[in-house]
């Protein structure tokens, strides 16, 4: 009798100790997890508050028909050529009369109003993607309110631009086209990458 409560009692420790080992491998491997989706191969994401300053150092151009000036490793483009690198764009807000003509944007500091992120789905026509869908804005620099639909999507940082000199060129966007569960949108490294000596960044403190 005595032997077999014993027997009993190793049983239930050896069931004590491997279910506390279950739970500890389980917690290590939510927290790996965590790790890999919230880092990703992109590195930190950037922060960029507002009244931080985007200096652009020389005239961009903008061709007839577009209200956008790309950038990716330092080349000014009018489409994203490389579809998985980080990329920037400056926007305008053109009528619809001027859009025949092609525009500039002049040496300026611009000041940032406000920043935000977005997840976009796009429609990718060879080298260029086009966006089609919002999928959701982040009020806060980690977290993102959006539906992952899966797969790529463009992870957009918007910089919304105070009125200026030059009140049509109403925002900066960096973004790369990736899959939101292994990386975020670009860090300030990368954007610099991609604006080369075209534009900075300055960060307010």
């Amino acid at each position: 009798m005595k032997h077999l409560k014993f027997l009993q009692s190793q049983y239930l420790l050896a069931s004590a100790f491997a279910l506390l080992f279950s739970a500890s491998t389980l917690q290590a491997s939510s927290f790996a997890v965590g790790i890999s989706v919230g880092i990703g191969y992109g590195g930190v994401a950037a922060k960029i508050p507002a009244g931080s300053s985007v200096v652009v150092h020389q005239p961009l151009s903008v061709v007839a028909g577009k209200a956008r000036v790309y950038f990716q490793h330092g080349k000014m483009l009018s489409r994203i050529e490389h579809t998985y690198d980080p990329y920037c764009y400056f926007s305008m807000k053109r009528p619809r009369a001027e859009m025949k003509s092609p525009a500039s944007i002049l040496p300026e500091t611009f000041t940032v109003k406000k920043q935000f992120r977005r997840k976009e789905q796009t429609a990718q026509r060879g080298t260029l993607l086009a966006s089609s869908v919002s999928m959701g804005i982040e009020t806060g620099f980690n977290s993102w309110l959006a539906l992952n639909e899966g797969g790529p999507q463009n992870l957009n940082h918007y910089l919304r631009l105070e009125p200026s000199d030059q009140p049509q060129v109403s925002a900066l966007v960096c973004g790369v086209y990736a899959d939101p569960q292994e990386r975020t949108s670009p860090s300030i490294e990368e954007m610099a990458e991609a604006l080369g000596a075209f534009a900075t960044i300055k960060t307010a403190q």
